[in-house]
C-alpha cells in the first residue's frame, strides 16, 4: 500500500529553495518510499521502524513513517552540494 507524503509548509519552502537537479533527486526517492518505505530508506539512529533517511545525489531527508495512517512525513531536509 502507497503512503501518502506530508510536507510541512516550512519544510516544503526548504524543498522549493533546492536547485533544480537536487529538487529532482529529492523528489524520485521520495516516489520510491511512498510503495515501501522500509526497503527505500536507511535507519536514522537505532532502527526503530519509524524514523528513517532517503538520499539522492546530494540532498537527504529525514522521514517519520507514520505505519497506521499510511503517512510518510519529511521533517528535514539537507543539502551539501554546489549552488
Amino acid at each position: 500500500m502507497t503512503y501518502r507524503l506530508h510536507f510541512s509548509p516550512d519544510i516544503f519552502d526548504t524543498y522549493k529553495q533546492l536547485p533544480g537537479f537536487a529538487r529532482r533527486d529529492l523528489a524520485l526517492v521520495l516516489v520510491d518510499a511512498q510503495e515501501n518505505p522500509l526497503d527505500r530508506s536507511e535507519p536514522y539512529g537505532q532502527d526503530d521502524g519509524i524514523i528513517r533517511t532517503v538520499a539522492q545525489g546530494h540532498v537527504t531527508a529525514v522521514i517519520h513513517l507514520g505505519h497506521d495512517t499510511r503517512t510518510l512525513t519529511v521533517p528535514a531536509i539537507a543539502y551539501a552540494g554546489p549552488a
